[in-house]
């Protein structure tokens, strides 16, 4: 690939990554602090607070790849905020919960790494290709003329 296009496809990986091990770390954590549930209900508000502030970013600078950044935090902050319904619900540990939240943002952001892999390739790929380029789609104009008798 060339170093531009590669460099941009290493950088969308990489903050993927940063942000799955974010997620993890989260889970992992909140295992261990869950002892009440204003705390889970404190920490959820702080998270939609930060997913709040990533819409406006992503508004201000009109990047839609920063919006589902902000998706991904408000369904986190989401899941947080219902987990103690679940957990009470299902009649479950928090850790089950978290270990299969845990397991679905990892489905989700190994899927995402491969879209994103995919579509880099693809475009990669076309680069090469000058069909379009010799083949324009312009329609081709015929003149009318009066037959001479």
């Amino acid at each position: 690939m060339e170093e531009k296009k590669k460099n941009n496809y290493n950088k969308k990986v990489l903050i993927n990554l940063i942000i799955l091990i974010a997620i993890v770390l989260y889970f992992y954590l909140m295992n261990y602090l869950i002892e009440k549930i204003l705390f889970a209900k404190i920490i959820s508000i702080g998270i939609l607070f930060i997913s709040i502030i990533i819409f406006e970013i992503s508004y201000n600078k009109d990047k839609g790849t920063i919006a589902i950044y902000g998706i991904e935090v408000l369904i986190l902050s989401i899941s947080t905020l219902i987990s103690f319904n679940i957990i009470q619900r299902f009649n479950i540990t928090f850790q089950k919960y978290a270990i299969f939240l845990c397991i679905a943002y990892l489905v989700y952001y190994v899927l995402k790494i491969l879209i994103i892999y995919t579509n880099e390739k693809r475009n990669y790929l076309k680069s090469f290709s000058d069909i379009q380029e010799i083949v324009k789609s312009e329609p081709m104009r015929k003149e009318a003329h009066k037959r001479n008798k």
